[in-house]
C-alpha cells in the first residue's frame, strides 16, 4: 500500500500542481462553451432541462480534452524517459503507475464537475438533490474511462507531433458528431448514425438522463461497457508489445 500511496503523491504533484495551466484550460474551455450556449447566445428563458443536459455535455467534453491531450502527452513523455520500462522492473510492475494516473485523471474530471455544476446552479439556477449530484459524479467518472483508455492507447505513438494531430482529429470531430457541442438533430442525416456509435454519445445520454430525470436507456450503459472492453484489450496488447520490445515506442 505504501508504494502505491507514494506513486499517488508523485503523480499528484506533476499532474495537478505542476500542470495547472493545462488543467485550467481543460476546464475553462468547456465552462466558456456552457456560458455561451446557455446564457450569452440565447434569448428568453432557457429550459432547465437544456441547462442540465448541456452541463452534462460539457462535463463529458472536459474529460475528453483532459484524457486525449493532457494524459496522453504525459504518458508519452514518461515512456520516452524510460519510466514505463523502469516500473516494469519493479516488484509491482506497471499496474500502480497506470492506476495512479487514472486516479488523478478522475480527480481532474471531478474538479470539472464541481466547476460546471456551480455555473449551472449560480447562472442558470438549476436545482438537484444531493443524491442526483452524486449520481451525476458517479456516471461522469465511469463514463470517462473510455476516453481515458483512448488517451493511453494513442500515447504509444512515436512522436509528440503525431500525437497532437491524432488528439485533434479524435477530440473535436468526436465532440461534434456525438452531440456535445450542439444537438445531433442539427447534423446531416448520414452523419448521425456514426455519432451514435461514439463513446461520448453514450456517456452524454446516460449523464443527461440522470441529471434531467429522463428514462435511462440500457443501450447507453451497454455502449460505454463495450467501449471500455475493446479499448482495455487494445491498451493491454499495446503495453505488452512495448515492454516486450523495450524500445519505448509503437511505430506510426
Amino acid at each position: 500500500m505504501k508504494p502505491f500511496l507514494a506513486q499517488l503523491k508523485f503523480d499528484g504533484r506533476r499532474l495537478i500542481l505542476r500542470n495547472f495551466s493545462f488543467q485550467f484550460f481543460s476546464i475553462l474551455m468547456p465552462a466558456g462553451f456552457y456560458l455561451l450556449f446557455t446564457k450569452v447566445m440565447v434569448s428568453g428563458t432557457v429550459p432547465v432541462s437544456f441547462s442540465l443536459q448541456y452541463m452534462a455535455s460539457m462535463i463529458v467534453y472536459s474529460g475528453t480534452i483532459n484524457a486525449l491531450f493532457g494524459i496522453a502527452l504525459i504518458l508519452m513523455h514518461d515512456r520516452e524517459k524510460g519510466l514505463l520500462q523502469w516500473y516494469q522492473l519493479t516488484p509491482l510492475g506497471v499496474q500502480p503507475y497506470y492506476l495512479s494516473v487514472g486516479f488523478w485523471s478522475m480527480v481532474m474530471n471531478g474538479i470539472a464537475i464541481v466547476v460546471l455544476g456551480m455555473l449551472a446552479v449560480v447562472v442558470n439556477h438549476v436545482s438537484l438533490t444531493l443524491g442526483q449530484w452524486l449520481a451525476v459524479a458517479g456516471v461522469a467518472l465511469i463514463g470517462q474511462i473510455p476516453t481515458l483508455l483512448m488517451g493511453v492507447a494513442i500515447s504509444f505513438l512515436n512522436r509528440p507531433e503525431t500525437l497532437s494531430i491524432v488528439s485533434n482529429l479524435i477530440t473535436f470531430p468526436m465532440a461534434i458528431v456525438s452531440g456535445l457541442w450542439w444537438p445531433m438533430s442539427m447534423l446531416p442525416s448520414w452523419l448521425q448514425p456514426i455519432g451514435k456509435l461514439m463513446p461520448t454519445y453514450f456517456v452524454n445520454n446516460w449523464l443527461g438522463a440522470v441529471a434531467t430525470h429522463a428514462t435511462l436507456k440500457t443501450t447507453n450503459i451497454i455502449g460505454v461497457s463495450a467501449w471500455i472492453g475493446v479499448l482495455l484489450v487494445l491498451v493491454i496488447l499495446e503495453t505488452r508489445q512495448l515492454l516486450k520490445r523495450g524500445d519505448g515506442v509503437v511505430k506510426a
